[in-house]
C-alpha cells in the first residue's frame, strides 16, 4: 500500500510545485488587485513623466512591482546627458517615490548612468522601512499613509 500512496503524494507535490512555478514565471501581481496595479502603474507613470521633464534626463523608466519575484519594489532607471552629476537626479527620484502613494514599499532601487558611458553610473538600493527610513524622513518628511 505504501507504493500506491507515495506516487500519489509525488503527483500532488509535483502539481503544487508546477502551479507555484507558473505563478512565479508569469510575474503576476498576486499581492495586488487589478485596481491596485492600475493605480500603482499610474503613480509610476507620473513619477516617470516628472523625471523625464528634467533637461539632463535623456531616458527614464519607473516601475513598481508587488509580486512573488519583486515584493513592493519601486525601481528607477535613468540615463542622463554626458557630464551630468547624477546625484541631484537620484535625489529627486528618491524624493518622488518616497512621497508617492506607492504602497507597500519595501525597496527603492535606482540606477543612473551617463548616456555614452554606461559603465559609469550609480546603482543604489534604499531601504525605506529599515536602515534608510530615518534619513528619508529627515530629508522629505513622513510617507503618505496607506
Amino acid at each position: 500500500m505504501r507504493q500506491t500512496t507515495r506516487p500519489a503524494r509525488r503527483g500532488v507535490t509535483a502539481v503544487v510545485v508546477a502551479a507555484a512555478l507558473v505563478i512565479i514565471a508569469s510575474g503576476c501581481n498576486v499581492n495586488d488587485s487589478p485596481q491596485e496595479r492600475e493605480e500603482s502603474n499610474a503613480i509610476a507613470a507620473e513619477i516617470q513623466e516628472t523625471l523625464a521633464q528634467r533637461p539632463e534626463v535623456e531616458q527614464v523608466k519607473v516601475n513598481y512591482q508587488n509580486n512573488l519575484s519583486a515584493s513592493a519594489q519601486a525601481s528607477v532607471t535613468i540615463t542622463v546627458t554626458p557630464g551630468t552629476d547624477v546625484e541631484p537626479v537620484i535625489e529627486e527620484a528618491t524624493r518622488l517615490i518616497w512621497l508617492s502613494e506607492l504602497h507597500p514599499l519595501s525597496i527603492i532601487s535606482i540606477a543612473a548612468n551617463e548616456a555614452e558611458a554606461q559603465q559609469r553610473g550609480v546603482d543604489r538600493d534604499i531601504d525605506p522601512n529599515g536602515t534608510d527610513k530615518a534619513e528619508l524622513e529627515r530629508r522629505y518628511g513622513p510617507r503618505p499613509p496607506e
